[in-house]
């Protein structure tokens, strides 16, 4: 494919892949979907906007004038808050800042509580306001970085992981309710970027790595032709632990997806995501790129068998459980007017329960008294009937009066 020649190759290689036309909404340190505020408005000599992989808190904010990645003199600089939102004055500067880089590392990603060791990078475009950081803005300036308008780039991102170019101008996070997948696979790709930078490092700087990671992954991207997942275009990369790669995005998707999907919904997602990060950082620091043995070891130190679960495609479910419960943010259930069946009803807790996390609220207040007709069924036609066969009828009506409240 014959690379376009609308803008000359950058001197490194990040860019807004995101150049929103209207002003980014911020919600609460990592809450939910919908807006719950609004930046302010930037002013003549201000660039203003958001840093997310999870919102990036006290992560250093750098418009790099003269490219070559590093704060120097004179180049301005902010620090984000609580929300990753920034704002860089840049009043100094006399040249037209269209097209610098803007760049962000450190701070804590406050969907974890986790140091980010990453690196996210953008170019800075005419809006001035809402100017998005994020995983994808890194992948789409890698391919500017190869040759690429910003606009084909950004067309070519989002094609390659079946989005819309408006998709990358949305911050994932404060979209999450209504799109679940903006958020996934960006926390998916940075993963899996830091994981492969790790691999690949040697005697690079860790953003060296990444940057170099990026544009392996920019070459599949150029070359793809339909629609993949993250862990599908990572597979494709010409890396040596491109399939550990591929391993470890896969399951971070999975895992958010059947968390947020789960009556823990954002509080799990957080928990399974930290435990995920756990999990990465033991493949790296211990060398072995294996994602199995990684959550094996994790298991042997701390117990159990989550790390595994979490990991694999058998027992996701509970191990979305447990962390949950180990990051305190079990949803507290609550108790109707009238305690009387709770014991009893306990039997049904089993099935219709979620391992700990939540519970009766899921079956509470519908037509409980259902259960009496599988009375009138054959006890091995349905473990309905077994279960409800088990009680007498002064029982049945006491967990029927319970549930109904």
């Amino acid at each position: 494919m014959q690379k376009p020649s609308t803008c000359a190759r950058p001197p490194w290689p990040q860019l807004l892949g995101c150049a929103l036309a209207v002003t980014l909404t911020a919600c609460g340190g990592g809450g939910g979907g919908g807006s719950a505020g609004t930046s302010a408005p930037a002013s003549a000599t201000t660039l203003s906007g958001t840093a997310v992989d999870g919102y990036l808190q006290g992560a250093r904010v750098l418009l790099d004038v003269n490219g070559n990645g590093l704060a120097d003199a004179g180049e301005p600089t902010a620090t984000t808050d609580a929300n990753g939102r920034y704002r860089l004055d840049y009043s100094t500067l006399s040249s037209p800042i269209a097209g610098m880089r803007v760049v962000v590392t450190g701070g804590v990603d406050t969907d974890t509580g986790n140091a980010f060791t990453g690196m996210l990078t953008a170019r800075a475009d005419g809006a001035q306001a809402g100017q998005l950081v994020s995983p994808l803005t890194s992948l789409v300036d890698a391919l500017v970085a190869e040759g690429f308008s910003l606009d084909a780039a950004r067309l070519k991102v989002a094609s390659a992981l079946g989005l819309s170019v408006a998709d990358l101008a949305t911050d994932p996070v404060a979209a999450l309710a209504s799109q679940p997948v903006l958020y996934t696979r960006q926390v998916a790709l940075q993963r899996a970027v830091q994981l492969l930078a790790s691999a690949e490092q040697g005697s690079d700087t860790a953003y060296v790595a990444q940057e170099k990671v990026l544009r392996k992954l920019a070459i599949v991207i150029v070359a793809q032709s339909s629609p993949a997942t993250v862990g599908e275009l990572v597979a494709r990369a010409n890396l040596s632990q491109a399939s550990a790669g591929r391993d470890l995005a896969d399951a971070v998707e999975d895992a958010l997806n059947e968390a947020l999907r789960s009556q823990g919904g954002r509080a799990s997602a957080k928990a399974s995501l930290k435990a995920m990060d756990q999990i990465r950082v033991e493949m790296e620091s211990s060398r072995d790129y294996s994602l199995g043995r990684a959550a094996t070891r994790l298991d042997e130190r701390n117990g159990g068998s989550a790390y595994s679960g979490l990991a694999g495609s058998v027992g996701k479910a509970e191990a979305i459980n447990t962390f949950t419960r180990r990051a305190g943010t079990a949803t507290t259930v609550s108790q109707p007017a009238s305690t009387a069946g709770r014991l009893l009803a306990s039997n049904c807790f089993q099935c219709h329960g979620t391992g700990g996390v939540g519970g009766f609220d899921r079956i509470r207040g519908s037509d409980a008294a259902e259960v009496r007709d599988y009375l009138r069924k054959p006890a091995r036609s349905d473990i309905m009937a077994a279960h409800a066969q088990g009680y007498t009828s002064a029982q049945l009506d006491a967990i029927i009066a319970y549930l109904k409240q």
